[in-house]
């Protein structure tokens, strides 16, 4: 009599290579991995290089962009120089920051390509809302510290004193501050993918992260005031206050991301 194979076993021996977590793709030496490596650094790098060119034709108009909030509070106001230096200096700021900045959908797909031939099946389905999520937050925060931090600290900051003090301003000094807030914010603003990488590794729960915000209240101030380089409050305070509201955004993620518990599993 010759042993049939169980449901299981047939099932398995049936299933597709995807199904059993192969995720696909020639097999590659450690040579072949280090060269195709090479390859796609040396694509990003030139992808930033050109993103840094395209920035310092234009590094004059990006440069008003960045004064727009502060000339939103006193049209007349500008910037000065202090150095002979200060021009070449802003100018390699803006080309770099917007170089990486015009550069970045570039250097993601290459890194993208290089690790997702050794993702399975279910871990490349999360690949894109990762990306969509990443890149829309760092959007969104980069918008709100434009559109809301800069004009509203600046206003502070301005008038602080009174008429007792004339504003000079350095051009040095304040692209320094303009970019500064606007990308640490927007840093600031992927908590909600944090909480969710870590839901994902099951180092917490959304359990955990909620029984946790009385903490996290201190937690988003703090983070408020390393995203900000301004002292005032005021400032520190209108980065927290979204900041919260997005860890609760963290949760919702944990949620759906964590592990399902048995009660889920049983009503599925």
């Amino acid at each position: 009599m010759s042993a049939q194979p169980s449901p299981e076993t047939q099932e398995e021996a049936g299933a597709p290579a995807e199904e059993q977590g192969y995720a696909g793709g020639p097999e590659m030496t450690l040579m072949e991995h280090l060269r195709e490596l090479r390859n796609r650094i040396m694509i990003s790098a030139a992808a930033v290089i050109l993103g840094i060119i395209v920035c310092f034709f234009f590094w004059e108009t990006i440069l008003g962009w960045l004064q727009a909030p502060m000339r939103a509070h006193d049209p007349d106001i500008g910037v000065h120089s202090f150095s002979p230096t200060d021009r070449l200096v802003v100018l390699f700021q803006i080309g770099l920051w917007g170089g990486l900045l015009l550069a970045s959908p570039v250097i993601v797909y290459q890194l993208l390509a290089f690790v997702v031939p050794g993702l399975t099946p279910k871990e490349r389905k999360l690949i894109l809302p990762a990306i969509v999520g990443v890149a829309g937050f760092m959007l969104m925060g980069m918008a709100f510290a434009y559109w809301v931090i800069l004009p509203v600290s600046l206003q502070f900051l301005l008038t602080f004193g009174g008429g007792e003090i004339d504003n000079v301003i350095g051009i040095r000094q304040y692209v320094d501050f303009a970019t500064r807030v606007i990308f640490f914010v927007g840093l600031a603003f992927e908590l909600p993918m944090v909480l969710a990488l870590l839901a994902k590794l099951r180092m917490v729960n959304w359990r955990q992260l909620l029984g946790f915000w009385r903490y996290a209240i201190v937690l988003v101030f703090v983070v408020g005031a390393v995203a900000t380089p301004t002292p005032d409050p005021l400032t520190q305070a209108l980065v927290a206050g979204p900041l919260f509201g997005l860890y609760f955004v963290g949760i919702l993620f944990a949620y759906f991301l964590g592990p399902t518990p048995p009660e889920r599993q049983q009503a599925a």
